[in-house]
């Protein structure tokens, strides 16, 4: 998981990873991480409360309620205990790979995607009958006994992408930005290709660019 967490105090949790669907659980009254996550995802919160820091604002996030985050947007998340309630969440998390492969089964292209896009920060979604479906259908798992097929996970990440989608289709050019043809996926390209250390001046070559 491409999360950096930097516990403030020890709280007690637990989390658990299903195929990129990580359930939450915090036990103490108020716990915080610095989050730097490399993907896309949501977060849903079913009890509890979640805060969210940019630096310039807090948005608290509460029962019921569900929350965009882009990729590589660093903000400090704090989960805590509210109306008497311990934090429980669950954080769906969109990989490259899994976009790409949503992007060709959606039959998307550059020309069916709009180009108009949010602005690139966190987003409180409303709600609608789709995100409730979806976080009601995903319940029981928050039984850690109780553990679904990767099969079923993966779906839930699809119906996950397509609610998103289905609230605002602005989305769409953000999350499927790889695929403009002149734009190649560095980290991508370097983590499957090259595995020793290279300067500036090698990458550049290499990657076909010039400094």
């Amino acid at each position: 998981m491409a999360i950096d967490n930097k516990e403030e105090i020890n709280p007690i949790k637990l989390i658990f990873n299903y195929n990129n669907i990580f359930y939450s659980f915090f036990y103490d009254d108020f716990s915080g991480c610095i989050h730097r996550s490399r993907e896309y995802a949501l977060n849903y919160v079913y009890s509890g409360e979640m805060i969210l820091d940019n630096g310039n604002e807090q948005i608290k996030v509460r029962k019921g309620q569900c929350v965009f985050i882009p990729r590589d947007h660093h903000i400090t998340m704090y989960k805590k205990t509210y109306n008497g309630e311990r934090y429980c969440g669950i954080f769906l998390m969109f990989t490259r790979n899994f976009l790409r492969e949503m992007y060709i089964k959606l039959g998307y292209n550059k020309k069916t995607i709009s180009p108009e896009k949010p602005s690139n920060s966190v987003v409180i979604l409303p709600d609608t009958v789709e995100l409730e479906s979806l976080f009601t259908s995903m319940k029981p798992y928050l039984n850690p006994e109780v553990k679904p097929k990767d099969e079923f996970m993966e779906l839930k990440l699809q119906e996950g992408l397509m609610t998103l989608l289905s609230i605002d289709m602005r989305f769409a050019p953000i999350m499927f930005d790889f695929n403009e043809p002149w734009k190649i996926d560095i980290l991508d390209f370097m983590e499957n290709n090259y595995t020793s250390d290279l300067c500036i001046e090698e990458i550049a070559h290499y990657t076909g660019r010039s400094l």
